[in-house]
């Protein structure tokens, strides 16, 4: 009985309180960091506010959920990565290549796009209305030149 008891209070307490999730692999966070290079990595939910990542490879990389506000990513290589629901708000992605990748739901409050190439990226006009755009390829292939 009193394990009953026991095990119905725990179980509780971790429904009630859920412990954050982080799920981004440690190693990968680091091996971006110190090499600029993160090709097919698991950066899920990664914290990386105000990271200095210019000229950064990081292909088919899954950065869903990822938080870099603030940060520089400048002259980088984003193809193909999925940065569904990522907070990109302040980030500086000037010159950086975009190809096929996934926006879904991701923040772009003042997020600086100059001439970065978002061919045939997965992001609506709406996302990018609060974002800087000058000589940016948009998804489809065009030019825009809204804020030079």
């Amino acid at each position: 009985m009193k394990y009953r008891i026991f095990f119905a209070i725990a179980l509780l307490i971790l429904l009630l309180f859920p412990l954050p999730a982080w799920a981004a692999n440690p190693r990968h966070v680091i091996q971006l960091q110190t090499t600029q290079k993160c090709q097919v990595c698991d950066l899920t939910g990664a914290y990386l506010p105000v990271s200095k990542l210019d000229y950064s490879h990081i292909l088919a990389s899954d950065l869903s959920r990822a938080n870099l506000v603030g940060a520089s990513i400048t002259f980088s290589n984003l193809s193909r990565a999925n940065l569904t629901e990522a907070n990109l708000s302040n980030v500086n992605l000037k010159r950086t290549k975009m190809l096929l990748t996934n926006f879904t739901n991701a923040i772009f409050h003042n997020t600086n796009l100059t001439e970065a190439d978002l061919t045939s990226s997965n992001i609506s006009e709406s996302q990018l209305a609060n974002a800087k755009l000058c000589k940016t390829t948009l998804p489809s292939g065009l030019i825009s030149n809204r804020d030079c």
